[in-house]
């Protein structure tokens, strides 16, 4: 089955969606209106005797606004640079953690982990997948453990053929549970 890619997907987290939307409208908007601004201010100036000369000065109407697009692309980029550094912030530290713990723990078997984001993080609900996740191994491997000891209980006590057949049967159960 090939994955075809959406524009926009609503089956797919709809509320993160919709607040990095607004993020990414709300920093056009800031822009636009920095840009503006300056255009606004720059090009309100009362005219004087430089207008007057204007011809001499300048060959048209956009050299004397070359200055304002400057200074304001300046301003947007320099704007638009400081609320990116902090806009992803919410995503890549909790992922970041995420990812670390999943490396340095997880892998080597610590299924005790648990994953507690800050109030306001945007992949909550990952964290809480994950952190179910690794309640279910835990408790399905803590089942199998059981009865692995209890196995070995039957064996050194000599118990009947039937209780070890239906030990290695519960073991085998709750192996089967993983896809190997």
């Amino acid at each position: 089955m090939k994955y075809r890619r959406k524009i926009i997907n609503y089956s797919v987290n709809t509320r993160l969606q919709l607040r990095l939307f607004i993020k990414v409208f709300f920093i056009s908007v800031l822009a636009v209106g920095v840009m503006a601004a300056v255009f606004y201010f720059y090009s309100n100036r009362e005219i004087n005797d430089s207008y007057r000369q204007f011809h001499i000065h300048a060959r048209n109407f956009l050299d004397l606004l070359r200055p304002a697009v400057i200074l304001s692309l300046i301003c947007v980029i320099v704007l638009s640079a400081a609320i990116a550094l902090f806009l992803p912030l919410k995503v890549a530290g909790p992922l970041f953690r995420i990812e670390r713990d999943m490396r340095e723990k997880v892998s080597k078997g610590d299924l005790t982990v648990r994953f507690k984001l800050r109030k306001g993080d945007e992949v909550g609900d990952l964290a809480d997948a994950v952190n179910e996740t690794l309640e279910n191994l835990r408790q399905k491997i803590e089942t199998i453990r059981r009865s692995a000891e209890e196995l070995e209980a039957a064996v050194k006590k000599g118990t009947g053929d039937k209780e070890i057949e239906k030990l290695a049967a519960e073991i085998k159960e709750g192996l089967q549970t993983f896809k190997l």
